[in-house]
């Protein structure tokens, strides 16, 4: 049981790296609307900030805006679903006598959805290869590398860079 909810708690943990690069960026405080941020109408922070570094002109806004936001709008239902299916584990694991089938199956739920995350991140880093410039996603890569510097996520599994400045 003790290995059950260690396995269970790693389990958590990883599916937050999955997407912590993408969420994290969100809560930069202090973030004055961009040029490209006034320009198109969904005005979202991430996406300013995601794109600003590489210099992504309107017109490849316009064709990275749909996959940016259906992205949005999937990992957000993803999201939302995985953490009411972590509620329900951790309902299950704090009874007297644990159900360990209902565990498995609330278990390779939360993995499917870890899938269903990292499908999401997948499709739109292509969407954006086949937009940008190859410099612009060299450098949006490197800044993806370079965001995950000591805590686990994209950067350090990549070769981020080991240090902050």
């Amino acid at each position: 049981m003790h290995y059950l909810k260690r396995s269970l708690l790693a389990l958590s943990v990883g599916l937050n790296v999955a997407f912590i690069l993408f969420w994290g960026m969100q809560h930069f405080s202090g973030q004055n609307q961009t040029p490209l941020e006034k320009s198109r109408p969904s005005g979202d922070q991430f996406f300013a900030a995601r794109y600003e570094g590489v210099q992504v002109t309107p017109e490849q806004w316009k064709a990275l805006e749909p996959y940016a936001l259906a992205f949005k709008t999937n990992t957000d239902r993803i999201r939302r679903e995985t953490m009411q299916l972590r509620k329900q584990l951790l309902e299950l694991l704090d009874k007297p006598v644990a159900d360990e089938e209902v565990i498995r199956v609330i278990q390779q739920k939360i993995l499917a959805n870890q899938g269903d995350m990292k499908d999401e991140v997948l499709r739109l880093l292509l969407h954006e290869k086949s937009v940008l410039r190859p410099d612009q996603f060299s450098g949006l890569i490197q800044a993806i590398r370079d965001y995950g510097g000591r805590r686990p996520g994209f950067g350090i599994m990549t070769g981020g860079k080991p240090e902050r400045d």
